[in-house]
């Protein structure tokens, strides 16, 4: 899967190495990891033939815009429209490095949505890898203090809210882990899959030769207690494409052709997972957790990694 990746995909060593495109605009956000400050270095360097646009999350599924001032709701799509309206461009980059889940998935569905209204030819996902993260070997699976502090509760991602019914036995369910066990724990306790339905999927090769390992070990406990291991699948940890086109697999195996999905692991494997569902509106369910983070997860800036997605979106 991942030999499609180099047709939708960019991978640079450092920021210096990435030039956006003149005339476009660029959506960021900033967060406690220091990766996603990787905006500052372009604005000091492509302002002002690019046009930045910082957010910041006021309340829940509230984002303000910093350059117009104005608020905007993240589940109001009429209201997202009139956020990408202000600005005309044909090229749109959206930085999810300091951008939560749930953010980048009105974005996304807006953006995708909208395209040909926004006048949009190209819509391309960015994110910068961490160098290293704050974690330990985890001896105990069900607890947080090692990324997130608590879960807030199993709710949709704006505009993502599916009321579809389907026979749950027929349905496979697709968990993209991460280190957290204590998570995927959680949502298999509250959505109950049917036995030999769950496909756990992790990043292998991971941003780090460790990190598949640990998400292993990590994972251990439920994996285990519900016999699904054997039922693990692989997809590249900083690949939007490779766990899109898994994706686009496993539901073809699917009895239902449906699929339920928990983005619980990688931004990028949650970008696929986003992708997947504004591609598949009447067949993907996005299961999320909302964590709420730590301070200061990670250290360091990696490589950073430039998805087209309007593009695979068209051609796959």
């Amino acid at each position: 899967m991942i030999k499609d990746n180099y047709l939708y995909t960019s991978i640079y060593s450092k920021i210096d190495e990435f030039i956006p495109n003149r005339e476009s605009v660029y959506i960021y956000g900033h967060s406690p990891e220091g990766r996603s400050y990787i905006a500052e270095d372009l604005i000091a360097r492509h302002a002002p033939s690019v046009k930045f646009i910082e957010i910041k999350e006021t309340e829940h599924d509230t984002v303000l815009d910093t350059v117009s001032k104005r608020e905007f709701f993240l589940r109001d799509s009429l209201n997202m429209m009139s956020f990408f309206s202000q600005y005309k461009a044909s090229s749109l980059y959206i930085d999810s490095s300091g951008l939560n889940n749930r953010i980048c998935a009105s974005l996304l569905n807006n953006a995708i949505k909208n395209a040909t209204t926004l006048n949009l030819t190209d819509i391309k996902v960015i994110y910068a890898e961490p160098e290293t993260y704050k974690i330990i070997q985890f001896s105990t699976e069900g607890i947080f203090n090692d990324l997130s502090e608590r879960i807030e509760g199993i709710e949709p991602l704006p505009g993502f809210a599916s009321i579809i019914p389907y026979d749950e036995k027929e349905t496979y369910f697709v968990a993209l882990l991460g280190f957290e066990g204590g998570r995927f724990n959680y949502i298999l306790e509250n959505i109950q899959p049917s036995k030999g339905t769950v496909f756990p999927v992790i990043g292998v090769p991971g941003f780090r030769a460790e990190y598949p390992f640990i998400a292993y070990w990590g994972n251990r406990r439920p994996l285990d207690d519900n016999d699904i291991w054997c039922n693990i699948k692989y997809a590249a940890a900083n690949s939007i494409v490779d766990v899109y086109t898994l994706l686009s697999k496993i539901i073809k195996s699917s009895p239902s052709g449906r699929l339920k999905i928990a983005p619980i692991g990688t931004k990028p494997h949650a970008i696929g997972a986003i992708l997947f569902a504004i591609k598949n509106p009447s067949k993907v369910e996005l299961i999320y957790d909302n964590p709420k983070r730590v301070k200061r997860r990670t250290e360091g800036v990696g490589k950073i990694i430039e998805c087209s997605v309007f593009k695979l979106l068209i051609e796959k």
